[in-house]
């Protein structure tokens, strides 16, 4: 990777930060808003488990796997994946179908005439109670589908009583998308990490949380520091765990502004991404399941530093890997802006209004931008009115 020089802004624009309404009213009203914009969900596997088609992204067909080896009773088969999707996605492709009959959050009162076979099958299993080998697979899909009461209740974790080996990642994850606390969870997770009760593997991941939520935040603390000393203690030596571990260790320097370790960090990432050999269909699933996440890192520190122009080249990985996920055309439409290709940035902004879902509202807030300046004041104003319209 070439790394020292810091891009040419040359003509370099900064658009305004897309920065919706917090909380759940908020929420409930975008939902309700998109349900009638007329900007339907592409994908068909987060709406009822339907078969991946050419609208499928990575995590929508990582999910519909591990839903048809979860049902076939083959959950043994799977090899760990690392993309865990919002559990609001399964709710935003609902509304955006138009199919607020859907989001709710019992998977039993799921529309009969949404769902697929698969759908029902997977409900069969886990009413019938997942093998003890099986628990995690079927939490780890629960929560992909927006279910977390019924993740917890697979897990025993309601109410959460400690981690428990072995399911520790699944029960954190529980913990993540149920608890209003950030702070509260991230103390759960690095106390988790300091117990010497649990499997060296399980604390290695809740320390790593601890590290990326902190990193993410910009938060260069003590927590932090900690955290990071706790995930070097466990260096994994499978190639894909091994690349999540050294790119969430980059965050330690450049939150210290040492661009040089940073750098070298995320090289070895890519190297042990490199290393990493699939040999099936599953396992090339999963080895581009955790490739997205490194180029995703590599494009955004390109950008942070300076260097949009970098980050532009970066997102092309993301474009080869998943054409077919919201964050793509996001990522790469704000690396564009940075670069000053305003045309090109509206194609991409273009690209995450036309999947649906999530992304629109704020593909459409860029796009309604980017359109006005570049002095097409008309195409401009009927994407702020999309905009608009979506935010309720």
């Amino acid at each position: 990777m070439h790394h020292e020089g810091v891009g040419d802004l040359g003509e370099a624009v900064v658009p305004p930060r897309y920065e919706p309404d917090p909380g759940l009213r908020a929420l409930a009203r975008r939902l309700v808003a998109l349900a009638s914009a007329g900007v339907p969900a592409r994908c068909g596997v987060w709406p009822g488990l339907a078969d991946p088609g050419p609208w499928s992204s990575r995590p929508a067909e990582v999910t519909h796997a591990v839903a048809r080896h979860f049902a076939d009773g083959e959950a043994a088969a799977l090899p760990r994946f690392n993309t865990s999707p919002s559990p609001l996605t399964r709710v935003y492709a609902a509304a955006s179908r138009g199919r607020l009959d859907a989001i709710g959050p019992d998977m039993a009162a799921f529309p009969r005439d949404l769902a697929s076979p698969l759908w029902w099958r997977v409900l069969d299993r886990v009413r019938g109670g997942p093998a003890p080998a099986e628990r995690s697979v079927a939490a780890d899909l629960l929560l992909r589908l927006g279910y977390q009461r019924h993740a917890a209740e697979v897990l025993g974790t309601s109410p959460f009583r400690g981690f428990t080996p072995g399911l520790a990642v699944r029960q954190l994850a529980v913990l993540h998308w149920s608890r209003p606390s950030s702070a509260e969870v991230e103390g759960l997770a690095l106390a988790g990490a300091r117990d010497e009760g649990l499997p060296a593997g399980d604390r290695h991941a809740l320390a790593l949380f601890v590290l990326v939520r902190n990193g993410r935040r910009g938060a260069a603390t003590a927590v932090l520091d900690e955290a990071a000393a706790l995930v070097a203690r466990f260096p994994p030596d499978e190639p894909l765990a091994a690349q999540a571990h050294y790119r969430a260790l980059a965050f330690v320097p450049f939150l210290r502004g040492d661009l040089a370790a940073t750098w070298d960090l995320l090289d070895r990432a890519a190297a042990s991404q490199r290393a990493a050999r699939p040999r099936t269909a599953l396992e090339r699933l999963a080895h581009d399941d955790y490739a997205y996440p490194l180029h995703e890192t590599i494009a955004r520190t390109h950008l942070r530093t300076g260097a949009p122009a970098e980050a532009v080249a970066a997102t092309d990985e993301l474009v080869a890997l998943d054409p077919n996920d919201h964050r793509t055309w996001a990522l790469r439409g704000d690396a564009l802006l940075a670069a000053g290709r305003l045309e090109e940035a509206v194609h991409a902004f273009d690209r995450g209004v036309a999947l649906g879902g999530a992304g629109v509202a704020r593909a459409a807030f860029h796009r309604a931008w980017a359109l006005d300046q570049l002095g097409r004041h008309t195409e401009s104003t009927a994407s702020h009115h999309l905009w608009r319209q979506l935010e309720g």
